[in-house]
């Protein structure tokens, strides 16, 4: 019975993919937030950096970035659900789906995802690596300001002494924040290879539900 095919209408191929494709959407989504948070950015990074492409800030990036990558996935699932429509590819059995949705999901990897990962995510994922830091460094800075005010009300001179100062730590401060671009560039050159080969793995993943979910659908019209 595997073996023989189901014909069933366009229409229910259709909305067969675009539920395969939010199955197969959700099961990236966990994938990728395991593998942030074991390279210690976070669980949702993923999302983040999403967002943060489509233009928003750190902030309001979490939701934006959410709707893209399912959105993205609905429309993968989609196009699969149109292509299966057509005679010669009509799902014959799981065998035949899970195959498909797998070519789809390493297509989806290749003209989608990489682009993307080479060109458009690399600053994002930095600017993401430098919120922390950043925040962590500017306390000080607060501390010696304070420190400095003090000083500059006991007289003159002290005041001179304190704005030489305050020119030497912004020359060191300087220096400091293109040391911590420095290592974030190269932290993020680190981790990419980790990104690239686990953001694969769950396209395939991806591929792997979209297939199974949306032949389970039509193999019951």
């Amino acid at each position: 019975m595997t073996s023989q095919t189901i014909q069933y209408p366009a229409k229910k191929s259709l909305s067969a993919g675009i539920i395969g494709g939010i199955a197969g959407g959700a099961a990236m989504y966990g994938i990728m937030s395991v593998l942030m948070n074991m390279l210690g950015m976070g669980p949702n990074c993923f999302a983040i950096i999403m967002g943060m492409i489509t233009g928003q800030s750190y902030e309001a990036a979490l939701g934006p970035g959410i709707a893209a990558h399912f959105g993205t996935s609905i429309a993968i699932g989609a196009i699969f659900g149109a292509i299966i429509s057509t005679p010669k590819l009509q799902i014959t059995g799981f065998k035949k789906g899970i195959a498909l949705g797998t070519a789809t999901g390493i297509i989806a990897y290749a003209v989608i995802f990489l682009p993307v990962a080479m060109t458009a995510m690399p600053p994002h994922m930095m600017d993401l690596m430098k919120m922390m830091p950043m925040q962590g460094n500017m306390a000080p800075e607060k501390g010696m300001s304070g420190s400095s005010m003090e000083n500059s009300s006991m007289n003159s001179q002290g005041t001179m002494e304190n704005q030489g100062m305050k020119g030497t730590s912004a020359a060191d401060e300087k220096m400091k924040m293109e040391e911590m671009d420095k290592m974030i560039m190269e932290q993020s050159q680190k981790i990419m290879p980790s990104i690239l080969g686990g953001s694969f793995v769950s396209h395939i993943v991806f591929g792997i539900v979209l297939g199974a979910v949306t032949t389970a659908i039509v193999r019951r019209s």
